[in-house]
């Protein structure tokens, strides 16, 4: 998956200071458990133990970064070799 193929309603620019991370932050994927506490994809789940940069977030509108009723946020890392996945907060620790 490259940026070109998020569907959702993404923000590329934001300051919010309940943000767990900012654009451009690095990151090391830790684990691949849903909000639910599933697995994610096995495709997610072979990012486990890389690091990447955050470059989006989800947003319900595409315009504000939270929102009420939001508890996790789903945060875009591109990784070094241009793949692109998108994972919840609890997944991903700030290096």
């Amino acid at each position: 998956m490259t940026k070109k193929d998020i569907r959702a309603q993404i923000i590329t620019d934001w300051n919010h200071f309940n943000c767990k991370f900012l654009p451009d932050e690095k990151v090391m994927v830790s684990k691949t458990i849903s909000k639910s506490g599933h697995n994610e994809s096995k495709r997610l789940q072979s990012f486990a133990g890389q690091v990447g940069r955050v470059f989006a977030a989800s947003t319900i509108d595409g315009k504000r970064m939270r929102g009420f009723g939001r508890q996790w946020t789903r945060y875009y890392v591109e990784f070094s070799n241009g793949e692109v996945g998108g994972f919840d907060s609890l997944n991903l620790n700030q290096i």
